[in-house]
């Protein structure tokens, strides 16, 4: 799974709601390395894989996608909902779009 999934949050949930209930959380390459060096974890066990890290998109990719928003929706929309999309701040996505209109007013 660290393999294919790279650096994500895991946990290893072992016998839940049983008296040997054990859970060991970490990274996948973490969980990987422990149990290899103890072995396969026994019993019923759930593995449970957090989501992977967000990566900030290239400016030109925000650029272009708040251009895309700003032709079928009003400034505060298209902020709005980029903002969603990406995590990314509203303030600054807003200052973007000010400024993709300006120069798009401009020429």
């Amino acid at each position: 799974m660290a393999d294919i999934l790279g650096p994500r949050d895991a946990a290893v949930a072992r016998e839940l709601t049983k008296r040997h209930e054990e859970i060991r959380r970490g990274r996948l390459s973490e969980l990987a390395e422990h149990y290899q060096e103890a072995g396969p974890p026994r019993g019923e066990v759930v593995i449970v894989v957090g989501p992977p890290e967000p990566t900030a998109p290239a400016e030109a990719d925000i650029d272009t996608r708040l251009a895309q928003l700003l032709q079928t929706s009003s400034l505060r929309d298209a902020v709005a909902r980029l903002a969603a999309e990406t995590g990314l701040a509203r303030r600054a996505l807003y200052d973007r779009a000010l400024a993709l209109q300006r120069k798009g007013e401009g020429g």
